[in-house]
């Protein structure tokens, strides 16, 4: 009986540690968006598609650290960008090509470094790719596609991913900065103003903002740090949206944050350094 509860207590503790860690409520909350977007869409073969990504993402991730001879470590970020690509990719796509964008984007994390850090978000670069090659994109997985009361459900998750990671700042800033830029737009009699307050582009938006500019390692964790990073991903996405329309926008928007930001922590040790020179 003993043995019993010590191993209740043991399993309790470690699912207790789980769930304190940001990416595994992320991967949950991912996981969550597709069933019911594949449920509610009648789009199962959306499922398989994520389930490929996430395995291809795994996959490429552990055969990178082998190769670069890091140490295994748990693949969550890999899981989070399969599921990503997954949901984003049109759940009609050829089968070898989720797989094939997630294992790109999993690629640009282990090339594109700054200092042992990866600079850009994985699942935007292999998107951007995506897009640009001719790949059919329909975010199916940001629920656009059902009736708009389950914005509430999408809002709900993105709230729990983002009380763990704490990063409300950014999402407030991305979501303040991109809907106002489209609102002044829309006071100017822009229709592509006015569109990015319903579906589609609300919800990829909200997307965007919650699930993939919240990444811990691309993404700053200072409150005034969290808030500019938001602005300029947002001010950059809405500004691509207004001149092209489509749903690159997002992408794009979150590459050029993640660039400033790989920029300002290169000065930062610049200047820690040259401080520690200093002192000595």
């Amino acid at each position: 009986m003993i043995l019993l509860d010590a191993a209740g207590k043991w399993s309790w503790r470690r699912l207790r540690a789980l769930l304190r860690r940001p990416k595994v409520i992320c991967t949950a909350a991912l996981w969550a968006l597709g069933l019911i977007g594949a449920v509610g869409g009648g789009a199962p073969r959306g499922l398989l598609q994520m389930a490929m990504a996430m395995a291809a993402a795994v996959l490429c991730d552990l055969l990178l650290r082998r190769l670069r001879r890091q140490r295994l470590a748990a693949p969550d970020g890999a899981i989070i960008t399969g599921a990503i690509v997954g949901m984003v990719l049109a759940a009609d796509s050829p089968l070898w090509l989720a797989p094939a964008i997630a294992a790109v984007s999993i690629c640009s994390k282990h090339v594109i470094r700054l200092r042992h850090r990866h600079v850009f978000n994985p699942a935007a670069v292999g998107l951007l790719l995506a897009a640009a090659a001719g790949a059919s994109e329909s975010w199916w997985g940001d629920l656009a596609g059902l009736h708009p009361v389950y914005v509430v459900l999408l809002v709900a998750l993105i709230y729990v991913v983002l009380w763990r990671a704490r990063k409300f700042a950014s999402f407030f800033a991305y979501m303040a900065a991109f809907l106002a830029i489209c609102f002044a737009a829309g006071a100017m009699q822009s229709a592509l103003g006015a569109d990015a307050f319903h579906n589609p582009i609300l919800n990829s938006t909200l997307f965007a903002a919650g699930l993939m500019a919240s990444d811990p390692p691309t993404s700053p964790s200072r409150l005034f740090e969290q808030v500019a990073f938001g602005a300029a991903a947002a001010s950059v996405s809405a500004a691509v949206y207004l001149a092209a329309s489509g749903l690159l926008y997002p992408f794009i928007g979150l590459l050029a944050a993640n660039a400033a930001y790989a920029a300002v922590r290169a000065r930062r040790r610049v200047l820690q350094s040259a401080g520690r020179e200093a002192r000595t």
